[in-house]
This record gives structure tokens, C-alpha cells and sequence, in this order.
């Protein structure tokens, strides 16, 4: 009953996105100079949205939700912006023994410049660090996706059906394949499946099991979408440079199961935890890639090969 639920609310959300939507239309014919900039930032990366929209990410942190609502619309976290500051110190006031703080104003915005992107750069560090899930997210979007002779791209991020969100999407240009990853860094108390855990923690065999029974369920609905969103992008030339040659991915394959890539490790953590991941991951997971703290290039893992890749058969 769950899977049959969510295959038909997929199918419903891929007939949402529409090509020719005001929105994308805009943004194609008439960019205006905040959207230039925007794009024209290399740490920056931008996905577009069931329902019309667009989300744009530094760092796993949305700087905008992007709509068209009779003009554009937007929005911003507000842990994100960054306050225009002539001192260091915003004032209390005190008034009938009550006390509230100075007026505070948000910087200004100044179609969205190298200075402006800084600030809210440095603001969603904050909450999102570099070694973090979400700051390793972004930089396994931005490395990934500014290769010249990349052998594929991420497509999109925090991909959304229900309750499930997964965090990355690739296509792959050798193997005409497009595949969900899952990215974990080694805190993340889901890894262990084998271990004495708490009850309430999904761990991430049931996380990927469930992975695998969606995107069997909805594999031709997911192709669709996905062709979809590579048309949009090519469209507003969002895509990296080396596909854009590409006229459609329609005929692409989806992984039925999705890949888990651990993107913050160290050798021993390799040696004590790999096989285990192994055993349990072993039906539910195409493969897995293990890469340490500084290295962000990705591929669909093809055999084994030893410390930082296999592949199940």
C-alpha cells in the first residue's frame, strides 16, 4: 500500500513540472541581472523544483526558493541573512520596564554581487560547514559539475517523494545511466546497522531498501522527470559545459538500486567498518564509494576496487 501510494503521487509531481512554465520562460528570454549573477557564481549550484520552482544551494544551504507568482517571488532562510552592520554591537533598548533590541536592517542585496554572495556565503557557513553532510554535498555538486571531460554530472540534490529525501542524483554519460546516492559522513549514527542502536534511528539498510523498492516502482515515471529537468537546464544553461552537446537522456537507464557514498573517511575507518557495510548493504545497494576528506570526484563504481569502491553483483 505505501509503494502504491507513492508511485502514484510520483507520477502526479512529474506531470507538475512543466517545460514551458512562466517561470523558466522568464528566466531563458529576459535574465535579469540578479539571475546573471547567480549563475556566474562557480561555488554556487542551482535545481530545479516539482511544482515550478527553483532552489538555489552554496554549501547544502538554499540562499533562494525561486517562483513566478505574476512576477518573481523568492524567499530566504532567515538564519541566512546577513545584517547591515555600522558597529559591532546592536543596542538594547529599555522602555516601561521592558527591553527589546536596536533597529537591525538586512544588508542590501545589490543584485546579488560578489560582495552580497560573500556575506550570505559566510552566514550559511555558519550553520552548514564545509565538513558537514550538506557542506560535502555542495562540494561534491560543484567539483563534480565543473569538470571539463567529466564522465557525468549531478543532476540534482534533495530529491523529495513523500517522507523520503535523497540527497544527490547523477547521470552518467558512459553507462547512459542515472542513479540516486545517498551521502553519509562517518557520524552519522544510521552507518551501523550491526551495532546496538537506538530503535527510533532508521539505519541505513531499511533507508536504502526503501530507495530500492521506489525507484522499482517508478523507474520509467523517474527517466521522464529527470529528461525533463535536463531539458529545463539546458534551456536556462544551468548544465556543465561538456553536456550540453547531449539532446535528451530519455533513453538513460535508472539504477534500480541506489549507491552510498561516505564522503569524510579515513583508512582505519575503512578497515573497521567496510566489510561490515558490505554484509548488511549487500541487497539494497548498487555500491559504495568511500572517499576521504578531501577528494570529491565521483563514478558509478564498475567492479571492485579495493579501499574505495565495489560494486554488488
Amino acid at each position: 500500500f505505501y509503494i502504491e501510494a507513492v508511485q502514484k503521487k510520483e507520477i502526479e509531481m512529474n506531470e507538475d513540472l512543466n517545460p514551458d512554465h512562466e517561470l523558466f520562460k522568464q528566466l531563458a528570454e529576459n535574465p535579469p541581472d540578479w539571475w546573471v549573477n547567480l549563475k556566474s557564481d562557480q561555488d554556487l549550484y542551482i535545481d530545479i523544483r516539482k511544482g515550478n520552482y527553483i532552489s538555489v544551494y552554496y554549501n547544502g544551504g538554499s540562499l533562494m526558493k525561486l517562483e513566478w507568482d505574476n512576477g518573481y517571488k523568492a524567499g530566504i532562510h532567515h538564519e541566512y541573512i546577513p545584517l547591515a552592520r555600522k558597529k559591532d554591537y546592536v543596542s538594547f533598548e529599555f522602555k516601561d520596564n521592558e527591553i527589546s533590541l536596536g533597529k537591525m536592517t538586512a544588508i542590501d542585496i545589490n543584485d546579488f554581487d560578489s560582495d552580497t554572495l560573500s556575506q550570505i556565503k559566510n552566514r550559511i557557513r555558519k550553520f552548514n560547514e564545509n565538513e558537514s553532510e550538506k557542506g560535502l554535498q555542495g562540494k561534491y555538486v560543484v567539483e563534480n559539475n565543473s569538470k571539463e571531460l567529466a564522465k557525468g554530472f549531478f543532476i540534482d540534490t534533495e530529491y523529495a517523494s513523500g517522507r523520503m529525501r535523497i540527497d544527490l542524483v547523477w547521470v552518467d554519460f558512459d553507462q547512459k545511466e542515472i542513479v540516486f546516492v545517498e551521502l553519509k559522513t562517518i557520524d552519522d549514527a544510521r552507518l551501523y546497522p550491526y551495532k546496538e542502536q537506538n530503535k527510533e534511528i532508521e539505519a541505513i539498510d531499511d533507508q536504502l531498501r526503501k530507495y530500492h523498492e521506489f525507484i522499482r516502482q517508478n523507474t520509467g515515471h523517474l527517466i521522464q522527470y529527470y529528461d525533463t529537468v535536463y531539458q529545463i537546464k539546458k534551456t536556462l544553461n544551468l548544465l556543465p559545459s561538456f553536456a550540453t552537446a547531449k539532446e535528451t537522456i530519455s533513453q538513460y537507464a535508472f539504477i534500480e538500486k541506489p549507491i552510498l557514498l561516505v564522503g569524510n573517511c579515513t583508512r582505519d575507518w575503512i578497515r573497521d567498518h567496510a566489510d561490515k557495510l558490505d554484509s548488511a548493504l549487500q541487497e539494497v545497494a548498487f555500491g559504495r564509494v568511500y572517499q576521504g576528506r578531501t577528494t570529491f570526484g565521483f563514478n558509478v563504481p564498475k567492479e571492485s576496487k579495493g579501499l574505495y569502491s565495489r560494486k554488488f553483483e
